[in-house]
């Protein structure tokens, strides 16, 4: 992706005013769901089932993203969600991480999109976010 394209994908970021507070707008499932199939279709699939193109080569089950909310008791685990997406904290507990650290990763691009250093982490958790909205969004009830 050029970087042109970057520093213009950041900027609609950033007018989008993400605070948490109003989740779930259509800009920020759009946004999501960009990303989504940039970064996580290839092994959750385009219907996010865990069938992904690659998924058959991985080690592990991918995850069908589309029952979070049904295995954790109806509530969308927005936390949880976003602290896999991030990746940056490793839990001993958890285990071995099999998913890529896509937190690093967002940080990475908006380091050679020309956002500013101290832009960085807002810019890594409004597409976390974002990223989180749209999975929220695709939940089978």
């Amino acid at each position: 992706m050029s970087r042109s394209i970057l520093g213009a994908m950041f900027a609609t970021v950033f007018m989008l005013g993400f605070s948490g507070a109003n989740a779930g707008t259509a800009d920020q499932i759009a946004s999501g769901r960009e990303d989504y199939f940039t970064y996580c279709a290839a092994c959750h699939g385009v219907g996010a089932k865990g069938d992904g193109s690659v998924a058959e080569f991985l080690t592990i089950a991918t995850v069908d993203l589309t029952q979070l909310q049904k295995r954790s008791a109806g509530r969308f685990p927005r936390e949880r969600v976003s602290l896999v997406i991030d990746g940056r904290i490793q839990v001993k507990v958890h285990g071995e991480r099999d998913m890529p650290v896509w937190g690093d990763w967002f940080a990475e691009e908006a380091a050679t999109a020309g956002v500013p250093m101290t832009a960085h982490e807002k810019t890594v958790r409004i597409r976390i976010n974002t990223l989180a909205d749209y999975l929220e969004s695709i939940q089978e009830k």
